[in-house]
């Protein structure tokens, strides 16, 4: 927690103020579903995709009370609006961010605070690296939906979507998650 504090004290001596929070850690499950999954990797995954989000939002969300606006933007995945996209671990963090999102957004509206998502399909990246001890079968499962991917996508597609998030341009928008996925999540 001490890390979490410092990097926001860091950065508002460095800038004076914090504008714009995103949230972009993220790590995977093994793919397993609920009957395989042990505590450690429940507590593993949660760790990092929902507690950590959670702490940070709550630093920024003083913060900009106390200058009167901010944004958040939660990276969030297509594993958060939709039951197959990962293991029961990844899905639950994920999904458990998606109400945060909405729950924060709606809290502070009237305070000059918006927090959106962006839920991304399948992206070029390393968070595949974070991947040990795969079940067979969770994978297996998992596989049946990936043919109905059109594409991968690429972390600048990403990127510009949370700029938009926190840009004036996106005044309006508010307690949304926006899927980055080329469609997939359209079937």
């Amino acid at each position: 927690m001490t890390d979490l504090e410092n990097l926001f004290a860091e950065t508002k001596a460095a800038f004076g103020k914090l504008d714009i929070l995103v949230n972009n850690a993220g790590i995977m499950d093994g793919m397993e579903p609920v009957g395989e999954t042990s505590d450690e990797r429940w507590d593993r995954v949660f760790a990092v995709n929902t507690t950590g989000v959670m702490r940070a939002m709550r630093i920024a969300v003083n913060l900009f009370l106390e200058q009167g606006h901010g944004v958040i933007v939660n990276n969030i995945s297509v594993g958060g609006l939709r039951g197959a996209r990962a293991g029961a671990a990844y899905t639950a963090s994920k999904h458990a961010v998606t109400g945060l999102t909405k729950n924060t957004a709606y809290m502070y509206a009237s305070s000059g605070i918006r927090c959106n998502g962006i839920a991304p399909g399948g992206v070029e990246t390393n968070i595949g690296a974070s991947m040990t001890n795969i079940s067979q079968f969770g994978m297996g499962r998992q596989q049946t939906g990936m043919a109905t991917m059109p594409r991968g996508g690429q972390p600048d597609e990403i990127a510009q979507l949370a700029l938009f998030l926190g840009s004036d341009e996106s005044s309006f928008i508010n307690g949304q998650v926006i899927a980055a996925d080329a469609g997939w999540t359209a079937f």
